[in-house]
């Protein structure tokens, strides 16, 4: 796996030493994550090069500042590549210990997540999800900022992760990190099953989670109604790309599917007859079959990747969190105003396009593949309280037009 590694040093322009002259920081970056950490070396305001990063001028002291700059970026890249050829993986955090002469702890909490999910993406594609392996990596990063944050290491050895520790935690991702209550839950119970493989593996005597409460609150279902539907149709998309993530977007709406389910669709998995076409195939998620058939515009939708698709999978996607930022920027140039990822389209296809035509709830349920129907009758509460919403709002202007009768 290719890594975008950088390295960059700036000055705080704001905060003068007491001499006058501003500190060199060094910023390490890994895939977006980033540390700093003092150079201990200082220059003046005027003679800091922000384009080159470095050290104006020929004078003896501009160099030696800049040859100890280019000793420090040497040092980081020798760790980084040395972190790599251990076979893990690197984060800001561990190649600053190591250039600090911090040792990491090998046997801590979170080199314990770290070979968890190497062991895990090899199950990738066979057996595990490659959703559930970007949230044990991004539960593991979070993790390793709490423990820099709260204690200024990269690790803590297995055995000192404690009740207080969750609690920390738990509250650093909630305050801190802006967590939701739904997200604090989710996270903290995927570091509760990495604990539980640690006690089974001997690594820890007693249980931090034992009788530890995990809030969780209702989580709202955003969906598209049926202008908004229609606008998200009508944007233009500005490349390829853009193009194949809208109409996996829009295949969604008409369809129920979730963002796996789409991506891992082949044409073993569509049913084509001169009566009708359909899709029938197993949920990612749950396991369950589902069958779906399919209006006009899904079937043109396919027929158009169909011809094009040089592999078995019909829709080559990115990942869902880039398929998700793609589909917000598209929902704003769409005028609309909610919060829209490409789940959006499962909730629009149970409400929109489906139960507010009369489609009969238990057909909807099979076609979402839902194992309760309790589930989707969560969608109806939905959709009720959002026609009562809009009757509401319409009342009080045609109460207006009415007025004199």
């Amino acid at each position: 796996m290719r890594h975008q590694f950088k390295i960059l040093f700036y000055t705080k322009k704001n905060q003068p030493l007491k001499n006058g002259t501003h500190a060199i920081i060094c910023r390490i970056s890994v895939d977006g994550e980033s540390c700093t950490f003092s150079t201990h070396l200082a220059v003046e305001a005027r003679l800091w090069d922000n384009s080159r990063k470095c050290v104006r001028g020929r004078s003896e002291a501009a160099k030696r500042t800049n040859a100890l700059l280019d000793n420090i970026r040497y040092a980081l890249q020798e760790n980084y590549f040395k972190i790599l050829r251990s076979n893990d993986q690197p984060t800001p955090y561990m190649i600053r210990s190591a250039y600090i002469g911090e040792e990491v702890e090998s046997d801590g909490i979170v080199g314990f997540f770290r070979r968890h999910n190497q062991e895990f993406e090899k199950m990738v594609g066979t057996i595990r999800r490659p959703n559930t392996l970007y949230k044990y990596r991004y539960v593991c990063n979070h993790l390793q900022k709490f423990i820099y944050a709260t204690r200024g290491v990269s690790d803590i050895p297995l055995n000192r992760v404690n009740r207080d520790v969750i609690c920390e935690f738990h509250n650093w991702l909630a305050t801190d990190a802006k967590c939701s209550v739904n997200t604090v839950r989710i996270y903290l119970t995927a570091l509760k099953h990495i604990i539980m493989l640690a006690i089974a593996c001997g690594r820890i005597n007693q249980n931090p989670f034992l009788g530890y409460q995990l809030r969780s609150e209702p989580s709202r279902r955003h969906f598209l109604l049926k202008e908004e539907l229609r606008r998200m149709m009508l944007v233009s998309a500005r490349n390829d790309k853009e193009r194949i993530i809208l109409d996996a977007f829009i295949f969604g709406c008409f369809t129920g599917l979730a963002y796996s389910d789409i991506s891992g669709l082949t044409r073993r998995d569509i049913i084509i007859d001169e009566q009708q076409w359909a899709i029938a195939t197993r949920r990612n998620k749950t396991h369950t079959s589902v069958e779906v058939p399919l209006l006009k515009i899904p079937q043109k939708i396919l027929q158009r990747y169909m011809d094009e698709a040089n592999n078995e999978h019909i829709f080559t996607l990115p990942t869902n969190c880039w398929c998700n930022r793609v589909i917000k920027d598209m929902a704003q140039r769409a005028n609309i105003n909610k919060r829209i990822t490409f789940h959006t389209a499962r909730h629009t296809f149970a409400t929109t396009v489906t139960l507010s035509y009369g489609v009969p709830i238990e057909a909807v349920s099979r076609m979402l593949g839902h194992t309760d129907i309790k589930t989707t009758q969560i969608y109806a509460k939905i959709l009720e309280s959002v026609v009562n919403s809009e009757m509401q709002r319409a009342s009080d202007r045609i109460n207006i037009y009415f007025q004199d009768y």
